[in-house]
């Protein structure tokens, strides 16, 4: 159940722009898009194009679907994603970067002179921060501090010099509200060792947003910044291996991943994403053998166990074992219907009866 927003939370700022008419996916097509990852012409994840949310997914895939960019396209996402920033009563790291990225990718589009792109990028940062700031809780205060940060670095040599200010007060303020939380937890600012984790967590941080926007190279100075002042920090290894699966590093990868997991080896969530990139690299068993570690550990949450049936499920059928991939699909439909188990059990299916009937 989400919880409601705090009311003093003033209304996210949207763009209005849309995209021209987008034809929704058909279960078979859907099927067979999901066994491939979208990728940029650079290798890079589409982080739009492979969305969890099924309209931000539709969006991402029609823009990657023109022959010519259009700027409506990526304004249209950068409104939505803003719209999903505020999950309850917390701020969305994933969609604040999304938001940010779609926007700086129509004033890309525009060659710059479309102001439009900046003014939304500006008014988003000004937006996120009050929010922030009103919720009060880490996470959120985190992700305005990083939103507004990165603004500051795109917009730089065009904020007009009150925004500049008012941006640059508004980061003086997350931070202090960040830096009395440290304080008041339980003496976390009481030696080096909390230093250091506060110093690594948010270089983490950084990165995600970077990752997050395409840039998976200035991502990963940050991760391994974070790493060298704190090598434990397992989530840096986690993030790392998902910056150089985008530069096609996948060797690399693999090796960060099993850094997370010897950190870490009851993280579910880290044994589903080396799947994932086994999986995408042909690896199969392996890549099948990490899914089924995944669900004996993941906690009983139906949403996240639901996505490792799923993977279970396209593993299996690319192995050509698809009376187990429908059953593997068909738990993660009981568990969290959604389109690409079902689009997946129909696909078993007609595979299964094809074969029956040859």
């Amino acid at each position: 159940m989400t919880v409601p927003a705090d009311p003093l939370i003033p209304p996210v700022p949207q763009t209005g722009r849309s995209a021209p008419d987008i034809e929704r996916e058909e279960p078979t097509g859907l099927w067979s898009q999901l066994l491939t990852a979208f990728r940029d012409l650079s290798g890079a994840f589409d982080s739009f194009a492979n969305d969890a949310n099924p309209d931000v997914r539709a969006l991402g895939r029609a823009a990657r679907s023109r022959r010519v960019a259009q700027m409506n396209d990526y304004f249209a996402i950068g409104d939505l994603c803003a719209r999903l920033t505020l999950q309850g009563n917390t701020l969305s790291q994933t969609y604040a970067a999304k938001t940010i990225a779609a926007y700086t990718r129509a004033d890309e589009i525009g060659g710059g002179e479309l102001h439009d792109a900046r003014r939304a990028l500006l008014a988003f940062a000004f937006w996120i921060a009050d929010a922030a700031r009103i919720l009060g809780n880490y996470e959120s205060l985190k992700v305005g501090l990083l939103a507004c940060e990165r603004v500051q670095q795109l917009l730089a040599d065009v904020l007009a010099p009150t925004d500049e200010e008012r941006l640059q007060a508004l980061d003086d303020r997350l931070r202090e509200q960040l830096t009395r939380i440290f304080e008041d937890d339980g003496g976390v600012a009481a030696g080096q060792r909390a230093s250091a984790e506060r110093d690594s967590r948010l270089l983490c941080d950084q990165g995600q947003m970077l990752l997050r926007q395409g840039q998976p190279r200035e991502a990963l100075d940050r991760f391994e910044a974070a790493l060298a002042i704190l090598e434990s920090n397992q989530s840096a290894w986690l993030w790392r291996a998902m910056a150089l699966t985008d530069l096609g590093r996948f060797d690399d990868a693999l090796a960060s991943y099993d850094h997370a997991l010897a950190i870490e080896p009851d993280s579910a969530g880290v044994w589903n994403n080396k799947g994932s990139l086994l999986m995408e690299l042909g690896r199969l068993e392996a890549a099948l053998t990490c899914f089924e570690r995944a669900l004996d550990l993941a906690a009983p949450i139906s949403t996240v166990k639901a996505v490792y049936w799923l993977n279970r499920g396209k593993a299996l059928y690319m192995l050509g074992r698809y009376a187990e991939a429908r059953d593997a699909l068909t738990h993660s439909q009981t568990l969290e219907p959604s389109a690409e188990s079902a689009a997946g059990i129909a696909a078993c299916i007609e595979r299964l009866e094809g074969s029956s009937t040859g």
